[in-house]
């Protein structure tokens, strides 16, 4: 099938590892030319050259999008590279889990930050730009705690909630200029900040984090926890021309571990 988004510039933040990395390849695949955000510069450098290699188009961008004037130097890369900036990725954020009564609000505060405030700076810089070529997307990579609370993720719990929350009115606010927003809320799916996220939960809990970690494995219906390409095959089709009539969309993607009648 032909996305139809072979040429658009498309920009992935947390772009170097896990899920941004899977999104980025598949973008490539489909002939985007991509620029890829995180902090971490040697691991942006490694996934752009295994970018490369596939012949794709890659700027790296290292930056830290907590701070307030970071997705405004982002656009300014991307658009001084390419051009324009047609399609947004919002991924960058590993919010912690942990032990609720001995966690200090402080580091909520702080992962809220990049998790909440990047993609709500990441869209405000990215819309204007978007606007003058009247089209666009942006896909809001946010997490499947937005509808399944637990004790020990409630700070990601609260931020997700909040972001599908953003995403549906950013739809109706991006609409008329040919935006489409939509949202992709991944459950467990293996990545490293998964590895780190069943550590701190099983210490708050006070369990092995192999006794978790197969417990997780257990409760998924299809057997195994999801593979990054899982979610970024979906994030590519929103972000595509096949996804022409679909936004305010949020599509938990999670092999139907979530209990409830809601996508």
């Amino acid at each position: 099938m032909d996305l139809g988004i072979s040429g658009r510039v498309a920009v992935v933040t947390g772009g170097s590892k896990g899920i941004g990395r899977a999104v980025a390849v598949g973008l490539a695949s489909e002939g985007c030319r991509i620029a890829i955000v995180a902090r971490g510069a040697e691991a942006l450098r490694e996934t752009a050259d295994a970018l490369r290699a596939k012949d794709a188009e890659v700027l790296t961008l290292s930056d830290d999008l907590t701070e307030p004037d970071a997705p405004r130097r982002v656009v300014d890369g991307v658009v001084a590279r390419f051009g324009r900036l047609e399609i947004l990725v919002n991924n960058a954020g590993a919010i912690r889990g942990g032990d609720f009564l001995s966690t200090p609000a402080e580091e909520w505060a702080d992962d809220w930050r990049l998790k909440v405030l990047g993609y709500v700076r990441m869209a405000q810089a990215a819309i204007p730009v978007m606007r003058a070529g009247r089209w666009g997307r942006i896909v809001n990579v946010i997490g499947a705690a937005a509808r399944n609370p637990a004790t020990t993720y409630m700070a990601g719990g609260i931020a997700n909630a909040g972001l599908i929350n953003f995403t549906r009115a950013l739809a109706d606010l991006a609409a008329p200029d040919g935006i489409l927003v939509n949202a992709v809320s991944p459950g467990a799916t293996a990545t490293e900040r998964w590895d780190r996220l069943v550590a701190q939960q099983a210490q708050a809990q006070g369990q092995p984090v192999d006794a978790l970690r197969a417990e997780v494995a257990r409760k998924q219906p299809l057997g195994r926890i999801g593979r990054p390409e899982d979610v970024a095959d979906l994030v590519v089709f929103l972000a595509s021309e096949r996804a022409g009539f679909l936004t305010g969309a949020s599509i938990t993607v999670d092999g139907g571990a979530s209990r409830g009648v809601y996508l």
